[in-house]
């Protein structure tokens, strides 16, 4: 039986309905502190809803739209 491997990616590269968990956040702590605030921290699942600039994700049934050219990265583990 083979397992699956998740793989760790940005999250602003992920296609529209894949789903993974939050890895690690950094970046200017001011925008990490902010990212935290509003749910996008490591080990919380999040879902893209519509990638690009901004893109729309989904955290706990929330959506929030995020600006990456923010100085702040988001690295998502996903499953194939």
């Amino acid at each position: 039986m083979a397992s699956a491997i998740s793989q760790t990616l940005p999250l602003e590269v992920m296609q529209v309905g894949e789903r993974g968990v939050v890895a690690d956040v950094f970046g200017q702590p001011e925008l990490v502190v902010r990212l935290a605030e509003m749910g996008l921290h490591p080990g919380v699942c999040v879902r893209m809803v519509r990638p690009g600039s901004p893109s729309i994700v989904e955290i706990n049934h929330q959506r929030f739209s995020i600006r990456f050219e923010e100085a702040a990265t988001v690295l998502v583990d996903v499953s194939p």
